[in-house]
């Protein structure tokens, strides 16, 4: 059996990654059930950001309760978000 070449290495590396996020994907499990698009879109997600997938959901979990936690706090916070996103919208339609 040859060695490979950095080039050949990569395609191999590449290929066990995109079959083994398959197969992950396909059992639709990671500490929770989800389906195949939904896993394989946070595992891209993951790339992006360049961390692991336990790390990013554990950020992504960890923003919503401190979200859920000022809403808690501040019941009116959401509806003043919502009326701010829909004036940023509006206004950047108004500039085009």
């Amino acid at each position: 059996m040859s060695k490979l070449n950095q080039k050949e290495l990569k395609k191999a590396h590449k290929d066990l990654q995109i079959d083994a996020r398959q197969r992950v994907a396909e059992r639709g499990v990671l500490q929770f059930r989800a389906d195949k698009e939904t896993i394989l879109a946070i595992l891209d997600a993951a790339d992006r950001r360049k961390m692991p997938v336990g790390a990013l959901l554990r950020e992504w979990i960890q923003d919503k309760l401190v979200l859920e936690d000022a809403y808690r706090k501040s019941p009116d916070l959401l509806e003043r978000i919502t009326v701010l996103e829909q004036t940023v919208s509006y206004l950047q339609k108004k500039l085009k």
